[in-house]
């Protein structure tokens, strides 16, 4: 059994393997297994990986026929032995001492997941207008460092992305089993579901992960997807998934069901930038359906422009009508004073009828017991 447990999901890149294993087998940190899942290519990788597990026995070169990163990595953790789990894109590589950066972190802290910065590379045929719009340098840019409680704030706030982590394997084998297939956004659901089950994380401000930004990558395809009609909708599965896992735990903790509403809330709020005025009505009912029955708790999602608003039950109606009289008196007063009312105070007016006119018309049609948090 190793320390630690490397998982590279890999599929038709031949060219850009050789320097990923290298950078994982020249660690510093020696004690590691690293198992490659390839995922049906077409080109020349499954041989170059053939090639390099003659050299090193610690890597394992296991054939997936499944066309899924989420199902590679599933058979990837379930393969592998060590203590705690990495992740790695076969295209990418780690710092030469990453992984012994990373296990200090999390070992000495004591914190249930560790994160590190992130650099970004560039292959050299990707154009300029690419490297512009994939330029994601301030999102995995880490906003803290060191040791912090786990809380919703910080959750919400850290790159959901997989591969700048390192895991505890127990907690990574207890979300296995609804760490199900959703054709973009995997790590988002990996990431909310460990979340769900972590207390603490550390912070490593050190740049350990080099991330190659390249025409033809699984995240160009992923950018692509996303503006497919045909996946808008996976945000909602992703929310489903989560709630099937709070719906085993029977009886969720208040901490729970914050996390889990506030996570309905990023994706619905995402989602909505895609649906139509009628899907997002949907939506939002099927969802309030949902955590109703699943949390028994009222929380209450509106569509309001091309964004989903949440209205929480501990917000009373009373507080919200004092906020609209606060709000349309600000607005008379501007008008007196004759000064022009803002396009944001307008939106704010509506916005807060809308949760007004929605709370009395779902406080009149439910009944019984409602729980609150």
């Amino acid at each position: 059994m190793s320390k630690i447990s490397i998982i590279v999901p890999c599929h038709n890149v031949e060219k850009y393997l050789p320097k990923c294993l290298e950078s994982l087998m020249g660690q510093t940190f020696c004690d590691i297994d690293i198992v490659v899942v390839e995922n049906g290519s077409t080109d020349g990788s499954l041989e170059v990986l053939r090639q390099y597990a003659a050299k090193d026995p610690r890597i394992m070169v296991l054939t997936s026929d499944i066309p899924s990163i989420q199902a590679a990595r599933n058979m990837g953790i379930k393969a592998s032995s060590g203590e705690y789990i990495m992740f790695c894109d076969s295209d990418d590589w780690f710092a030469p001492d990453m992984c012994e950066v990373m296990y200090k972190a999390i070992t000495k802290s004591g914190a249930d997941v560790a994160c590190c910065n992130v650099t970004l590379e560039y292959a050299e045929d990707l154009s300029e207008e690419e490297k512009r719009i994939r330029d994601y340098t301030e999102y995995y840019k880490l906003k803290k460092t060191g040791l912090h409680k786990l809380n919703n704030s910080i959750i919400m706030k850290t790159s959901v992305v997989v591969w700048n982590k390192i895991m505890r394997r127990s907690i990574v084998e207890k979300i296995l089993p609804f760490y199900k297939t959703v054709r973009v956004h995997e790590d988002n659901l990996l990431w909310y579901l460990y979340s769900l089950n972590a207390d603490s994380v550390f912070f490593v401000k050190n740049s350990l992960y080099h991330y190659l930004l390249r025409p033809g990558s699984i995240m160009s395809e992923v950018a692509l997807k996303t503006c497919d009609s045909s996946v808008k909708m996976e945000r909602i599965l992703v929310i489903n998934h989560v709630l099937d896992y709070l719906q085993s735990l029977q009886n969720p903790t208040k901490e729970e069901q914050e996390l889990a509403v506030t996570i309905c809330e990023n994706m619905l709020r995402e989602a909505s930038k895609q649906l139509n005025d009628k899907e997002r009505q949907e939506v939002c009912n099927s969802i309030n359906e949902r955590v109703m029955a699943t949390l028994r708790t009222e929380v209450f999602f509106i569509p309001a422009d091309a964004d989903i608003m949440n209205v929480h039950d501990n917000h009373p109606l009373p507080l919200l009508m004092w906020k609209g009289l606060m709000l349309k008196t600000r607005r008379t007063f501007n008008l007196l004073r004759g000064k022009k009312v803002s396009g944001n105070l307008k939106r704010k007016i509506l916005l807060n009828e809308m949760k007004i006119k929605y709370k009395k018309d779902s406080c009149s049609h439910n009944s019984g017991t409602q729980t609150s948090f």
